[in-house]
């Protein structure tokens, strides 16, 4: 019914919307404040102290990227009620992903990029 499908719709919002925000506030404590141990260790194991600022930096706005993108979604869902919104989910999936696997590459391996 309408009613089962706005409450769906609200409900989507609100997980979105929650996991948005705690992704946003773990990257930017990641980013701003190298709270590092946010991450599993075996993806700082090998960065140096004179890396780790930068590696802070790149993960945190990865993880930014994702949180931002489902707060984008949420905001398109609630607005437009679309499978379309997703495409914000996307967008900030692949570049946090990108930056994540950029950082770990570039900070975290054995061999320096």
């Amino acid at each position: 019914s309408m009613y089962t499908e706005v409450l769906f719709v609200i409900a989507a919002v609100i997980i979105l919307l929650a996991v948005g925000i705690a992704l946003t506030v773990i990257g930017y404590l990641i980013w701003k404040k190298e709270m590092i141990s946010f991450l599993h260790d075996y993806h700082y194991d090998n960065v140096s102290e004179n890396d780790k600022k930068a590696f802070c930096s790149l993960s945190g706005w990865g993880i930014i990227s994702v949180g931002v993108g489902l707060l984008i979604t949420a905001v398109i869902l609630l607005m437009t009620d679309s499978a379309l919104s997703f495409i914000g989910f996307g967008a900030g999936f692949f570049v946090g992903v990108a930056l994540l696997i950029y950082a770990g590459n570039k900070y975290n391996s054995q061999k320096k990029l």
